[in-house]
């Protein structure tokens, strides 16, 4: 461990580093509406209702929430989950064989693109004797936008009750965009959320949540109401850049010989880490933060 970090630790009675931008589960922190999505997102994949899709901008939080809700289709004996993490594949052929080795399918990646969708049926079929298999593709936005069409095409084989395989996409804003771009697959979607910043209460709860975890005993936190506000200011309420920034307050903080974190320490830390844009701009409640939200929104609250 270098000297700077276990000075770092040391300072604030920190058994290891609360705000390392990993997706690990202790440090998954539930706001009120992520509780909620996550809860309905792992109902309709174990259910087997089809598509379900998660989008959100660079650092809202998505990955650590599709981990979370994995977490939990892992664990229930039910459900056969696959999971990819880098969709960037050149061919249908490799799409499909990666699906196939995901679920541990018997499968010939030389065969043809006709028979290696058959044999992926079968499979499903036998699979979806005694399990609910399901697909979960992180970084979807990276997936070629003519290989939705292959999802779309196993999202027809189905049990009188439900699909043979349920699909989780999520992805960057970009994604939404591909997916409203073919109506035919956009009408597949059962689940749409779209994660929003977080409000200023909620940017508190995870700082608090992830400091607790991390091993922090005092009374109350260390960081002050002042450095709170303006860290939710700065970071517009984005999980990514709220720790970078709140992680980098507490260096400063510790560099200091301090045992609190100021508004002075959080505009230090804001000179240390890439600005999130050239201009100042403050974050609006999650409530107002999308005046008219796009058609999507509405006919899923509708449906």
């Amino acid at each position: 461990m270098n000297p700077p970090i276990a000075m770092f630790l040391e300072n604030f009675g920190l058994s290891r580093d609360p705000f390392l931008d990993t997706a690990d589960p202790a440090f998954f922190y539930d706001t009120m509406p992520g509780a909620h999505g996550r809860r309905r997102l792992v109902e309709c994949l174990g259910s087997g209702r089809g598509l379900a899709v998660v989008v959100g901008a660079i650092g809202a939080g998505k990955t650590t929430l599709f981990n979370a809700a994995a977490s939990e289709l892992y664990a229930d004996e039910r459900n056969l989950v696959g999971l990819i993490l880098d969709p960037t594949f050149a061919s249908e052929a490799e799409l499909l064989t990666t699906i196939a080795d995901c679920f541990g399918f018997e499968f010939d990646p030389d065969a043809s693109l006709r028979d290696m969708k058959e044999s992926l049926k079968r499979s499903l079929f036998d699979a979806a004797s005694h399990k609910q298999p399901i697909l979960l593709i992180d970084e979807a936005q990276l997936l070629p936008e003519s290989m939705l069409e292959t999802l779309r095409s196993l999202l027809n084989y189905q049990l009188d009750e439900r699909k043979l395989l349920a699909i989780a996409l999520s992805g960057q804003l970009e994604l939404a965009d591909a997916i409203l771009r073919r109506p035919n697959f956009s009408d597949r979607v059962a689940f749409w959320l779209e994660l929003a910043p977080l409000r200023e209460s909620e940017s508190t709860g995870l700082i608090e949540h992830r400091l607790r975890q991390a091993g922090y005993a005092g009374g109350r936190s260390p960081f002050d109401d002042d450095a709170l506000h303006v860290l939710w200011l700065q970071s517009k309420g984005v999980p990514r850049r709220l720790i970078t920034l709140a992680r980098e307050a507490l260096e400063v903080a510790a560099e200091r010989s301090q045992r609190a974190v100021t508004l002075a320490d959080v505009d230090a830390a804001q000179a240390r880490v890439v600005p999130a844009s050239t201009s100042h701009v403050s974050v609006a409640p999650r409530t107002t933060a999308m005046a008219t939200p796009p058609w999507w929104q509405w006919w899923r609250r509708a449906s």
